[in-house]
């Protein structure tokens, strides 16, 4: 089986890139092929990041993107126009793999993400529930995000972070073409937020409604479950929100980010983060004075585990 993992990013958004491109080097088993599309950029010709991947046995391919139709829609927020483009990067790729595998760049995956052992079915694409909880969210008029709301469900809006795209049940232009569609949908009103900023990711969950495979947690760890224990093993930690994983800091950091992280930057030859234990103290602290907060996500994140279509690794 073969697999493509797959990248869109503009200039601000290189620096995470490169780490979460290192982070997936060195914890698959195989070798990685990994497409980085650039939005109105390219990396310098100096720049050794390419290199340093290849070092590692690593297929490393850089192309820039565009797609009028797609950029010609407003963004808000964190979700910059590179996000729209990820559809037409997966787009590309599709016809050429059995996998193709799309990660935001502020993703670190620490395990192995056993990619072909992943049963489809009829789905063409997998992927996490979306963890927010938030009052606007879309998950907003259940238990987990209202005490007087009486739906447990736990939704069928997927986090757009992390997917995996299975070519055999690609349908052509189609998902392009519904996935325009939808956008423009979008600019008119969100089918699934209050005051939505997250276009992109609606716009796909309207895409693949009811067609998608609903993956175990450990492959998308929302940055909301942070303080929670099923952090602290996921395969995939998923920093999504205003705070990524660099700057290293105090109480949002804990002792596995900081290992990791320093072990990313040598092999990228950057300076390491120093003593892990100086952060994981006060991230420990942290998850003290937030156990009362975080008690809804602990019982949705236990009503997911039950709900996944594959077990957990």
């Amino acid at each position: 089986m073969t697999s493509a993992f797959v990248y869109v990013t503009d200039k601000n958004g290189y620096e995470l890139l490169q780490h979460s491109a290192m982070s997936l080097v060195l914890s698959q088993p195989t070798a990685c092929s990994i497409h980085v599309y650039c939005y109105k950029f390219m990396p310098d010709p100096s720049d050794k990041f390419g290199a340093t991947l290849t070092a590692f046995g690593a297929n490393v391919t850089f192309r820039q993107i565009n797609n009028p139709e797609i950029e010609a829609h407003s963004t808000f927020g964190h979700v910059t126009t590179p996000t729209l483009l990820k559809l037409s990067a997966v787009t590309e790729l599709i016809e050429h793999y059995d996998r193709v595998i799309y990660l935001d760049n502020d993703v670190l995956v620490f395990g192995d993400l056993k990619i072909g052992s992943i049963v489809f079915g009829n789905s063409p694409v997998a992927a996490v529930i979306d963890m927010d909880l938030s009052e606007t969210g879309a998950l907003r008029n259940t238990k987990w995000s209202d005490a007087a709301a009486e739906s447990f469900d736990v939704g069928d809006y997927f986090n757009a972070g992390f997917m995996i795209f299975a070519s055999e049940n690609w349908r052509g232009a189609s998902f392009p073409a519904d996935y325009s569609k939808a956008l423009s949908q979008h600019d008119i009103a969100c089918l699934y937020k209050v005051d939505c900023t997250s276009i992109d990711q609606c716009a796909l969950n309207y895409t693949f409604r009811k067609a998608w495979l609903k993956l175990p947690v450990t492959y998308n760890m929302q940055a909301g479950a942070k303080f929670t224990g099923a952090w602290k093993d996921a395969a995939v930690r998923h920093y999504c929100g205003r705070r990524k994983f660099l700057p290293i800091t105090a109480f949002r950091n804990d002792r596995r980010d900081v290992r990791y992280l320093s072990n990313i930057r040598r092999n990228l030859g950057r300076p390491a983060a120093p003593w892990a234990l100086w952060y994981e103290i006060p991230f420990r602290l942290n998850v003290l004075r937030k156990y009362r907060s975080a008690a809804s996500m602990r019982r949705f994140l236990d009503a997911l585990q039950s709900s996944s279509a594959i077990s957990s690794r």
